[in-house]
C-alpha cells in the first residue's frame, strides 16, 4: 500500500521523524527548517501555506507511548469551514531550546479541526516537551514520555489508571490530585473507558460541583428519553468531548501525562453491544436498537478527541460501523506488557435479552438468576466452543488476546489487561441472605392448618424442599418448559408427614401440600437461585471467561492482572478458572478502580430503590442498613460475600488508582476521594482530595492479592 493511500485510509494523522541532531529554536519562531518531515494533508503532499487558527482553547495532549513514538494532539480554534495550519514543536527541554521536531501541520474541518500528529524516531524511556503554534498564539506546553525499549531491564514503573468521569456527577478533584499532589514518577495514565457520558439531564439528580453546569443545551441534535437527552449525531458527541476538555483540570492532566485509552459503553450508549443501544427515541428498552450511523459518529468523535495510535476508515458508508480497531498492546521493557481490549464493538447481545424480561433490565442485565443464565448459555453453545453469540471480545480479538499473552510469557514479568468490565463473579444467594426459606415455609404451613401441631418441625423441612425444587423450577423455566411439583419432590416433607396419621391421613396431607405449593407459592420460586448482580460484565459471558482462564492456566501464563473500571466501586480479588467448580482455582487478579466522579454502585442501587417507592423493600436489606431512609452501606458486604475470591469491596467510592510495578511485586494504591458536600459546592482540592487509600499488593508468581487500608 503506498503512502498516499495509507494516510487517507488512516484518517488524518500527520507524521514526522524526530531529528537525531538537536535543532535550535528561537522562542515562538515559526520559520521552516530542513527537519520538516511532516505531511500537510491526508494525501501525503508537502506542507502548504494555509490560514492560521486563533488559539488552542482545549489544551494539548499526548498518547500511546511506545519506545520510539508518541501521538500528539490539539484542536485549533477559529475554523470556519476551511483548512487551518499550525506548527508542532518537540524538544528535550522544557524551554524548547533543543528541538527535535519543528514542522507544519494542518487542521481540517472534516476532523473538527483536531490535530493528531505522530512523532517517530524518538529515544526510549525519555521525557519530551511539546507545543503548538498558530498565528500569534502558542499553546500550553505539554510533557510526554516514551516507553522503555523492548528487552530493557526496568527496575520500577509507576502509572495511574482511571475510569468513568461523568461531567454530570460529583467532582473532578482526582485530576487535581494526580497533577499536583502525586509522585512525579508517574509516567502515564491508563483510561479504561467512559471518558464521556452520552446522556445529560436538565435537572441534577446528584450533587455536582459548581463549575459543571448541565449539558443538555450542548446536544443540539440530541434525542429525548424521559428526563434525559442523549447524543445522537457526530456533532453531539463532538460537543461532549469539547465540553469535557474545557475543564482546566482535565487539560492539565493531559498536558502532564500521556494517555493510553480504550472506550467502554458511554462513549456510544449505555450497556451497548456493537451498534445496538439499550434504548431508542421512544425510550423503548424491550430489545436492542441497531443504530449504525449513531455508532459511526461516536467512533469518529472518539478517534478525533482521544489519544490513540489507531486508524479510522473514513471511506465507509451506509450501515457499516466497523470503521476502527482500538484494541492494541504496549510493552515496557522486560517488566510489563499491557493489553487493551475493546469489550463493546464486537460483543454479543446480553444472553438474556430484554425482550424476554418484558423490557426490563432487571432479569436481563442486572439481578439475573444464575441457573437461568446458564441454561440460555448452554443452548447457545450447542454448536460447541465459544462463539460470537456468547462473546464479549469476538473471535478475532479473542485469538489476538491469547496471542499477546503467549508472546509476553517469558519476555515480560507482568501481563496487564486494560479491561472495561469486572472479571470477578459477583452474586448473592437470596435464600441465604434474606433467610427466605423459613419465611416461605412458615407461609406454606399456615396455609395447611391441619399441620399446626408440628409447624416448626415441618417449616424447616419445607424450606429445604423449596430450596431444592426452586432450582429445578428455574432450569425448567429457562428451557421453556413447565415443571409441576410432585410428591416425590418433597422427600423431607414426606418423611415427616407419614408419621402424622393421627392428625390427618398422610396421603391427604401430602396432596394438600402439593396443591398449595403448585398454586400459591410458585411466585416465590424466583428467589431460590443464586443471583448475578451484573450480567453486562463478564459474569454474563461466563463461557468466554472460562475459555480465557483455561488458556492462561494450560499455558502456564502467570502474573496477569486486570486493570478494571466501569462498576463505580473498589474491588480487588481473584479470577477463577471456573466459579462453579467444587474447588475453583485462581488464575489471575482483578483490580478495580472506582469512578472518577460517576455515581457509586451503592448510589445506583439506592436510586433504584427510591424510584421504586418501597416496592423492593423486601430486598433493600441487601443494600442499606436503614430501609426506611435508604442509608447505610450493606451492599459492600453483600457483594463481598459472593465468594472467597473477593478480597476487598467498597461499593460507595469515587477516586483513582496508582500502580507501582517491580519484577517482584505489583502494588496498587486505590485513592478514595472525599465526597462533594452539596450540589453546586466547590470540589475538594489539594491535600483535601483523598480520604482513604486502599493498597492491593500482588506478589509475582502468585495469583492472589492482599489488601490493607489507611
Amino acid at each position: 500500500m503506498d503512502r498516499r493511500r495509507f494516510l487517507k485510509w488512516s484518517g488524518f494523522i500527520s507524521v514526522s521523524v524526530a531529528s537525531p541532531v538537536l535543532l535550535t529554536a528561537c522562542g515562538g519562531d515559526h520559520d521552516d527548517d530542513d527537519s520538516d518531515t511532516g505531511t500537510g494533508d491526508n494525501g501525503g503532499n508537502p506542507p502548504v501555506t494555509t490560514p492560521t487558527g486563533t488559539g488552542f482553547s482545549l489544551g494539548v495532549a499526548s498518547g500511546d507511548p511506545k519506545p520510539d513514538s508518541i501521538i500528539l494532539w490539539t484542536r485549533l480554534d477559529g475554523g470556519a469551514g476551511s483548512t487551518l495550519s499550525a506548527r508542532v514543536q518537540v524538544a528535550t527541554d522544557a524551554e524548547f531550546k533543543a528541538l527535535v521536531v519543528d514542522t507544519e501541520v494542518n487542521a481540517l474541518p472534516q476532523w473538527d479541526y483536531t490535530i493528531r500528529h505522530k512523532v517517530t524516531g524518538l529515544a526510549p524511556d525519555t521525557n519530551y516537551y511539546y507545543r503548538f503554534l498558530t498565528g500569534t498564539a502558542t499553546s500550553t506546553a505539554g510533557r510526554t514520555w516514551t516507553a522503555p525499549a523492548a528487552g530493557a531491564d526496568v527496575a520500577s514503573l509507576k502509572f495511574a489508571f482511571i475510569t468513568c468521569q461523568d461531567w454530570n456527577a460529583n467532582h473532578w478533584g482526582a485530576f487535581d490530585a494526580l497533577v499536583n499532589a502525586e509522585d512525579p514518577d508517574i509516567k502515564f495514565i491508563v483510561h479504561v473507558g467512559d471518558y464521556i457520558y452520552e446522556r445529560a439531564s436538565a435537572t441534577r439528580q446528584v450533587a455536582v460541583e459548581d463549575v459543571h453546569p448541565p449539558l443538555v443545551d450542548k446536544l443540539a441534535g440530541g434525542t429525548k428519553v424521559g428526563d434525559d437527552v442523549y447524543a445522537t449525531t457526530i456533532d453531539d458527541y463532538r460537543a461532549l468531548y469539547k465540553t469535557y476538555r474545557s475543564d482546566p483540570r482535565l487539560q492539565a492532566l493531559h498536558a502532564r501525562f500521556p494517555f493510553i485509552a480504550i472506550w467502554d459503553d458511554h462513549e456510544f450508549s449505555d450497556d451497548c453491544w456493537g451498534d445496538d443501544s439499550t434504548y431508542n427515541d421512544a425510550g423503548d428498552t424491550s430489545t436492542g436498537v441497531a443504530q449504525p450511523s449513531r455508532r459511526r459518529g461516536a467512533n469518529q468523535a472518539w478517534y478525533e478527541y482521544m489519544l490513540a495510535d489507531v486508524t479510522f476508515d473514513d471511506s465507509m458508508t451506509g450501515d457499516q460501523y466497523l470503521d476502527i480497531q482500538i484494541y492494541r498492546s504496549f510493552s515496557f521493557g522486560k517488566l510489563a506488557t499491557l493489553v487493551m481490549t475493546d469489550e463493546r464493538l464486537y460483543r454479543a447481545d446480553h444472553l438474556i435479552s430484554e425482550s424476554l424480561t418484558g423490557g426490563s433490565e432487571i432479569g436481563s442485565r442486572y439481578l439475573v438468576p444464575r441457573p437461568l443464565l446458564q441454561a440460555v448459555e448452554t443452548q447457545k453453545l450447542a454448536g460447541g466452543g465459544v462463539n460470537a453469540s456468547v462473546s464479549i471480545l469476538g473471535d478475532v480479538q479473542r485469538q489476538w488476546w491469547k496471542d499477546q499473552m503467549s508472546a509476553a510469557n517469558g519476555k515480560t514479568t507482568w501481563k496487564l489487561w486494560g479491561n472495561e468490565v469486572s472479571l470477578m463473579r459477583m452474586q448473592v444467594d437470596l435464600v441465604a441472605a434474606l433467610q427466605l426459606g423459613p419465611q416461605l415455609a412458615a407461609g406454606v404451613v399456615t396455609a395447611v392448618p391441619t399441620l399446626a401441631p408440628v409447624q416448626t418441625q415441618l417449616a424447616a423441612a419445607i424450606a429445604g424442599d423449596l430450596t431444592s425444587f426452586g432450582k429445578k423450577y428455574l432450569l425448567a423455566k429457562a428451557q421453556g418448559t413447565t415443571l409441576a411439583i410432585a410428591a416425590g419432590d418433597l422427600v423431607l416433607t414426606q418423611a415427616l408427614i407419614t408419621p402424622l396419621a393421627g392428625n390427618v391421613a398422610a396421603a391427604g396431607v401430602a396432596d394438600s401440600l402439593v396443591t398449595t405449593l403448585n398454586t400459591g407459592y410458585a411466585s416465590f420460586f424466583q428467589y431460590f437461585a443464586t443471583y448475578l448482580f451484573d450480567c453486562d460484565q463478564w459474569d454474563g459471558y461466563d463461557a468466554e471467561r472460562k475459555d480465557l482462564m483455561a488458556y492462561l492456566k494450560t499455558n502456564g501464563i502467570q502474573n496477569v492482572v486486570a486493570l478494571t473500571g466501569d462498576l463505580h466501586a473498589i474491588f480487588a480479588g481473584q479470577v477463577m478458572d471456573d466459579y462453579d467448580a467444587a474447588t475453583p482455582t485462581p488464575v489471575m487478579v482483578d483490580l478495580m478502580t472506582p469512578s472518577v466522579s460517576s455515581t457509586s454502585l451503592l448510589g445506583f442501587y439506592i436510586g433504584a430503590l427510591k424510584a421504586a417507592d418501597h416496592a423492593f423493600d423486601a430486598l433493600a436489606g441487601l443494600v442499606v442498613s436503614d430501609v426506611t431512609n435508604y442509608v447505610g452501606d450493606v451492599l459492600s458486604t453483600t457483594v463481598k460475600n459472593s465468594g472467597s475470591w473477593i478480597k476487598y469491596a467498597d461499593t460507595d467510592a469515587q477516586g483513582y488508582a496508582v500502580v507501582t510495578m517491580t519484577p517482584a511485586s505489583l502494588t496498587c494504591d486505590i485513592k478514595k476521594v472525599n465526597k462533594l458536600l452539596s450540589d453546586g459546592a466547590t470540589a475538594p482540592a489539594g491535600t483535601n482530595v483523598v480520604a482513604q487509600v486502599v493498597t492491593a499488593t500482588v506478589t509475582a508468581g502468585t495469583p492472589d492479592v492482599s489488601v490493607s487500608v489507611r
